[in-house]
């Protein structure tokens, strides 16, 4: 048994005869027959899981007896769903008409997509053993939610825990929705969640996520279902933490499906994100689109991998990415892959990666106009990250993720 399976399940796990049992009994083998992933494991070769062996976990798993924090000013109003070190309150929600929220039922898992016979889905199946409660957020058939919907996790700065939330976000037909991720971890434990989503028919979510975890790891996976005629659009800003991992799976699973991400990852110190992206075009015709790009400064690692695949049967399908990178320092990295696997007839799919530096010329165009070289170097990485920004929505949200960005680039 490695390190970190004698860290993260400890052998005091009580016994779970509840509903939830077997789907955890489940979750435990997987774990013991394969362990966690290791720098073997292609997906997993520069997430550093070495930091979590050298880290001290408490086993406590009820809430925090430090207050909560206060909810951060946005320039618009929110329907806030708060999770502090991990666990939700429902008491403290503010959900509007057409949502409602209720505890997650073992018929809400969904394990299809998950990988039983290696140990590239760990920490998922880590949240399953260890689940300590499930949320399940229902937006009504047809409803219009005017505010967005705020996923605000924080972490204190006591939090040396390991906690595992597990969230599932359903719209009902022709629903439309802003969901917002507002992450932020001081502590030293480490975040290990899993949010599901699915878009019922005609359905448009709109997916925002500002992130910045500091010194508590974060692991994330996320999947979501898109199907006939509905859309999902995701935007990212990350701006770093020690330790940061976002699995996002997007599975088109119906006609005219749609599916766009665009994220920006801004990193310095010793931070380390690892993206891992992929669309799934399961039936035609279906579109995607991303654009992703990172911008490493000082001792920082940033790892961006994206798939698309066009499975037999999703002909006349349509898939296009691309990858920019800018490194600001000798010693930041930054390791990308795109990748295309197509079985399909009449599809047009296309990639793209860069990795490249501030150009010189352009940096002393802008100090020949009376800029100070901070000046011109805080703009050029701006004018080169909001790029990715370009599709997003005009509207309070999008614009307070643009200013996020700006505010990150001293600019």
């Amino acid at each position: 048994m490695s390190a970190l399976i004698e860290k993260l399940i400890p052998e005091s796990l009580p016994d779970e005869p509840g509903e939830f049992g077997p789907l955890r009994r489940k979750a435990l083998k997987v774990l013991m027959q394969h362990g966690f992933p290791h720098r073997k494991v292609e997906n997993w070769k520069y997430t550093p899981l070495g930091l979590l062996e050298s880290r001290a976990f408490e086993n406590a798993t009820g809430p925090s007896e430090a207050p909560w924090p206060e909810l951060p000013a946005l320039p618009f109003e929110a329907s806030v769903l708060h999770l502090h070190d991990g666990l939700l309150d429902p008491a403290r929600c503010r959900l509007p008409a057409g949502v409602t929220l209720e505890a997650l039922a073992p018929a809400d898992v969904d394990l299809s997509g998950m990988d039983d016979g290696s140990p590239a889905d760990a920490f998922a199946w880590l949240n399953l053993a260890r689940l300590q409660q499930g949320w399940r957020i229902c937006v009504d058939d047809h409803a219009r939610l005017e505010r967005p919907l705020l996923l605000m996790l924080t972490c204190g700065e006591d939090f040396d825990r390991v906690a595992h939330p597990r969230l599932k976000l359903e719209l009902g037909v022709g629903a439309e929705a802003t969901l917002i991720e507002w992450q932020q971890g001081q502590g030293s434990g480490l975040i290990n969640s899993v949010l599901d989503i699915e878009l019922g028919a005609s359905s448009r979510l709109l997916h925002l996520i500002d992130r910045h975890s500091e010194e508590t790891a974060l692991i994330e996976r996320t999947t979501v279902n898109v199907n006939a005629e509905s859309s999902y659009s995701g935007f990212i800003l990350d701006g770093g933490g020690r330790l940061t991992r976002q699995d996002l799976n997007v599975n088109l699973n119906a006609a005219n499906a749609h599916g766009a991400v665009c994220g920006v990852a801004v990193l310095d110190g010793r931070s380390l994100v690892d993206y891992h992206t992929a669309f799934e075009h399961r039936v035609g015709p279906s579109t995607s689109s991303e654009d992703f790009r990172i911008l490493a400064d000082d001792q920082s690692v940033g790892v961006f991998n994206g798939r698309i695949h066009i499975l037999p049967g999703a002909d006349d399908s349509h898939s296009e990415m691309n990858t920019g990178n800018m490194l600001l320092s000798r010693g930041a990295r930054i390791n990308t892959k795109p990748e295309l696997e197509i079985h399909a007839e009449e599809v047009t799919a296309s990639h793209g990666a860069t990795i490249g530096q501030i150009d010189d010329e352009a940096r002393f165009y802008l100090r020949s106009r009376g800029l100070s070289d901070a000046q011109a170097i805080s703009l050029l990485k701006f004018g080169f990250a909001a790029a990715a920004f370009d599709s997003l929505e005009p509207g309070p949200p999008g614009q307070w993720l643009t200013d996020q960005l700006k505010e990150r680039l001293s600019w």
